[in-house]
């Protein structure tokens, strides 16, 4: 269940601080050591947790391509409606020129265009003179025609251009439904065999894998502190940031779910965009366009508000909230929750502001 929302900003805001710190205290702090077990138990639950990380960025990994693979859907059934309007136009001027070259044909047809032989007609005129007035008249009349005919080519072959590229344009569509149709098998795929795993423990054996999960997050957590001094630690938000982690504290408890993006249920990236639109900047929608178009910092220049993108993939990104921590819509299953910055492998960060 989603837990409720803060009453108060500055409270709430606190809390955040509060939490990052003990997420990154001192050994003190620190999950209780697991108790000595049999290495064959030990390395079990080792390998056990391994396995249940990777499926769960595995299925994060999915969650990425299917926003990719839905944003694409959006873009192309837009690009298909705007082909259709251009086809419908093109059409039109095809059917007008169609019936104005024909019109000519049969003015031609019908001897109103005889003027072809000037010496013949000047000779059956009753008013020579009034005939060779007319010529210059004919002759643009014959113009007319020939541009006429010329236009009419034209509009048929981007009437041909038009529905060539509506037939690639729908291919690309039904490539992108099926992409994302793939994603959600996977994701509900990896989510399944993860949940197989947790329940083939004992209440014991879950307990002490959980503590061992939050003992790895906590070594992790504290290399990673290891090479941040304590005032590039303790840098606070400014500007349009202090509106970007407000909007991200207020969605704590929230659901994650692939393709989301609020307001009940984020994924990782719906989330940073979301936070950032709060702030009146708009942001790319997935983590791979966000590490590939936003402006990249150094990590020892990191400042609350950026986005920190994780895994090799630039399949997950966070929004950084100051004293080592993140908020993040962590994981299909998972709900938006504060988290120890360093616990995963980091790829780098990005500023959006």
């Amino acid at each position: 269940m989603p837990r409720s929302r803060p009453r108060r900003r500055k409270s709430v805001l606190f809390a955040v601080s509060a939490l990052a710190l003990s997420v990154v205290g001192t050994t003190a702090a620190a999950p209780p050591a697991i108790a000595a077990q049999p290495a064959s138990a030990s390395s079990r639950l080792a390998e056990l947790q391994g396995e249940i990380a990777t499926l769960y960025q595995q299925a994060e990994s999915a969650s990425a391509r299917y926003d990719e693979a839905t944003q694409a859907v959006t873009a192309q059934e837009a690009q298909i409606v705007a082909i259709a309007r251009q086809i419908v136009a093109a059409q039109d001027k095809v059917d007008t020129l169609t019936s104005l070259v024909g019109q000519f044909a049969e003015s031609q047809y019908s001897g109103l265009s005889a003027f072809s032989d000037p010496t013949l007609q000047a000779l059956l005129a009753q008013d020579p003179g009034a005939y060779l007035a007319q010529i210059p008249l004919a002759q643009q009349a014959s113009t007319s025609a020939a541009a006429a005919l010329q236009q009419l080519q034209q509009a048929q072959a981007t009437l041909a251009a038009d529905g060539n590229a509506a037939t690639t344009e729908l291919a690309a569509l039904t490539r992108s439904q099926a992409e994302a149709a793939a994603a959600v098998s996977e994701i509900k795929g990896k989510l399944a065999a993860a949940k197989a795993l947790l329940a083939s423990l004992s209440a014991a054996d879950l307990t002490e894998l959980q503590t061992m999960q939050a003992q790895t997050a906590l070594a992790a957590q504290m290399a990673w502190r290891g090479t941040l001094t304590a005032a590039e630690l303790g840098r606070r938000a400014t500007g349009a940031s202090r509106a970007a982690i407000a909007y991200a504290v207020a969605q704590i408890g929230k659901p994650y779910l692939w393709g989301g993006v609020g307001p009940s249920s984020f994924d990782c990236s719906g989330l940073t965009m979301r936070a950032w639109q709060a702030a009146g900047v708009d942001i790319p929608r997935t983590s791979e366009t966000q590490w590939a178009d936003l402006p990249h910092v150094p990590v020892s220049d990191l400042q609350p508000g950026d986005l920190i993108i994780y895994f090799h993939d630039a399949s997950h990104v966070a929004l950084y909230v100051g004293d080592g921590a993140i908020i993040e819509a962590p994981h299909p299953g998972g709900v938006v929750e504060l988290a120890a910055a360093g616990s995963m492998p980091i790829l780098g960060v990005v500023r959006p502001s």
